[in-house]
Order: structure tokens, then C-alpha cells, then sequence
């Protein structure tokens, strides 16, 4: 079974990563670990609210897929990007990396994002997939 691992980092990455990801396991029948990774600063201020909010909004994609028997698993790490991704990828024996083009770089990936994909991937096993967001806004379905 494959193992896919969506890697988030608030205020930087798009939701659209882990919604690519979620709909990527429902495909192939994967087992997927949401990973937010913020740096050691962001446990205060406004980079934990930007945690909090999209950890929200990934919380509630959670639900949506575990509804559909998606297993998902969601976890936090504070700490260097690179660094947590990796340790996540060799401890968890991930075999598909999923990661979202930063915000910033909607006309095009900047090369500051494929030295951190070069970095990741000349430490790791795994495929790695790299999301550009769409343009689609998201939006929590009503309850009823």
C-alpha cells in the first residue's frame, strides 16, 4: 500500500497541496499523513494563527476523507522544513512525497523552492510530486 505524506507549512504552502493529496489517495487507495511543519518561532503570533486556521481547514478535509475510508493521519512538527520532512519520510517509510509550490510563487516555482526539493529529495527514497495551486477557493461544506 502506498504511503503518501502531504507536507504543509502554514503561511507558505496552499491547502490546495493537502486536497490534491487527500483526492491522490481515493485514486490508489493510499494511506496518507498530513505533516504541518512551522518553524520554532511560530509557536507564538501571527504564524501560529496561520497554523491554526489551516490546520483547521485541513482538519475539516480529514473528516470529509475519513468519511469516504481514507485512512489520514495528522501531525505537527516544529522545526527546520527540510529537516522534519525528512525524518518524517525515513521513520514513517513514506513512498510519495507530496509537496505544495509556496504562495509567493504563483507565476512559477522560484529556485529557492527547488534547492529545498533538491535537498529533500537527495536525502529520501521516495517519489516526490510537486502542486501548483489551481486558483479554486475552498470552502467548508454546510451542515444540514
Amino acid at each position: 500500500m502506498e504511503r503518501v505524506l502531504v507536507a504543509l507549512e502554514p503561511g507558505k504552502t496552499s491547502i490546495w497541496t493537502a486536497v490534491h493529496g487527500l483526492n491522490l489517495a481515493r485514486r490508489i487507495r493510499a494511506r496518507v499523513f498530513i505533516l504541518m511543519v512551522s518553524s520554532e518561532a511560530a509557536k507564538d503570533g501571527v504564524e501560529r494563527r496561520l497554523g491554526d486556521d489551516m490546520k483547521e481547514e485541513v482538519e475539516s478535509l480529514i473528516e470529509e476523507a475519513r468519511s469516504e475510508g481514507i485512512t489520514v493521519e495528522l501531525y505537527v512538527a516544529y522545526g527546520e522544513y527540510d529537516e522534519e520532512v525528512v525524518k518524517f519520510i525515513k521513520d514513517n517509510k513514506i513512498t510519495l512525497l507530496v509537496l505544495g509550490v509556496p504562495l509567493s510563487g504563483k507565476g512559477g516555482a522560484s529556485s529557492k523552492f527547488f534547492d529545498l526539493v533538491e535537498r529533500i529529495r537527495r536525502r529520501v527514497e521516495c517519489r516526490i510530486e510537486i502542486v501548483n495551486e489551481k486558483g479554486i477557493k475552498i470552502t467548508k461544506k454546510r451542515r444540514e
